[in-house]
């Protein structure tokens, strides 16, 4: 074998393995102290009355009692969430009474892209946002 192949067989052996190194991606941006982190559990979509309904519970223990006061505090509310795609997406958030540290994310059908185990950041909804 060639110099010359030998060592673009080495330089792509040594890429792959780099890539398979990576850990998965998560939400695009790392939470701050107006953003929760969530991991989705179920999405459904309705196309009829154009609705994308996503069942959520938070990412990292240590905001699990945050989310918890959140979904109290703001149900009903409407928010903002960042996806994969880095946009912020309008959504209304709602608890799951039923379903402790559980809540639905609303938003209309084909704004985002949320998929089972996806991760997104969940801003805090403002003053006045219910």
């Amino acid at each position: 074998m060639r110099t010359g192949t030998r060592l673009s067989l080495l330089a792509l052996a040594t890429m792959i393995g780099s890539a398979a190194a990576q850990p998965p991606s998560g939400p695009p941006h790392a939470p701050s102290a107006s953003t929760i982190a969530c991991r989705v559990l179920e999405v459904h979509t309705e196309a009829t009355l154009g609705v994308t309904v996503v069942v959520f519970h938070h990412r990292d223990d240590v905001d699990r009692d945050r989310l918890g006061a959140l979904l109290r505090a703001h149900d009903g509310a409407t928010t903002r969430f960042q996806a994969s795609d880095g946009a912020a997406h309008p959504a209304t958030v709602m608890r799951l009474k039923s379903c402790f540290g559980r809540g639905l994310l609303l938003f209309p059908a084909g704004a985002a892209r949320l998929a089972e185990k996806d991760e997104f950041l969940l801003s805090e909804p403002t003053a006045g946002a219910h």
